[in-house]
């Protein structure tokens, strides 16, 4: 991608970090790479279908079973039904239509507009011009990032169904400081090691979850007493 190519800063931003979330780094990386090569049905196709990797995450994220085979704006509404979007309800409110105006009118285009929405004859041209994309990926850029963003920002363990190692230092350490590891030579030179919370996170992530769940409401009653 070139010094000049467009860029969808925001989820950019939003995403880095969790490196793990291969395919949604990859969606954003396609969606960027339809808009440099001047494609704008593509374009259109790629910008829904990243919304649609945001919003199936989420969901995976947040619910125990998730339905992901759901249409893009029942998918959009578990997110909405999942994810609080202000603690201000009227803030709340007026961010949620916005974000719907966004989710429909993307949808729309894209039947409409998108490749791999219909056939068209030979000499079809499409009326949906590279700055229009522009525009409609910028929005879905700022969309995206709030969403992901916010998510990332209000996830409890008990309100996280999909547990990623990563996202809990403290109590890694915690579990560190409380068993012991595992360390295996190798050869001279070569030896594996495993934090014990790493050996319990791998191995049995239910209890991981459990003893997570213990933590942090030990911690919660702690500061609530202080």
């Amino acid at each position: 991608m070139t010094q000049n190519a467009f860029r969808l800063s925001l989820s950019t931003k939003a995403i880095a970090g969790t490196d793990s979330a291969i395919h949604l780094i990859e969606q954003k990386e396609r969606l960027e790479a339809a808009i440099q090569a001047q494609d704008s049905a593509l374009s259109i196709d790629l910008s829904k279908a990243f919304l649609e990797s945001i919003f199936k995450t989420i969901i995976s994220d947040r619910l125990e079973e998730p339905d992901l085979r759901k249409e893009f704006f029942p998918l959009f509404r578990d997110v909405k039904d999942r994810l609080p979007f202000s603690e201000d309800e009227d803030i709340a409110e007026k961010i949620s239509r916005l974000a719907g105006s966004i989710v429909s009118v993307t949808n729309e285009l894209r039947n409409r507009h998108g490749a791999a929405s219909h056939g068209s004859d030979g000499y079809h041209q499409s009326a949906l011009r590279m700055g229009d994309v522009e525009f409609i990926a910028s929005s879905v850029d700022g969309l995206a990032a709030f969403l992901y963003k916010k998510h990332r920002e209000t996830l409890e363990p008990d309100n996280h169904y999909r547990i990623r190692y990563e996202d809990y230092p403290d109590f890694n350490d915690w579990l560190d400081g409380q068993f012991d590891g595992f360390s295996m030579r190798l050869s001279e030179k070569i030896a594996i090691e495993y934090l014990a919370s790493q050996m319990l996170f791998e191995q049995d992530p239910a209890t991981y979850r459990e003893m997570l769940l213990q933590y942090t409401s030990t911690e919660e009653s702690e500061d609530e007493d202080d």
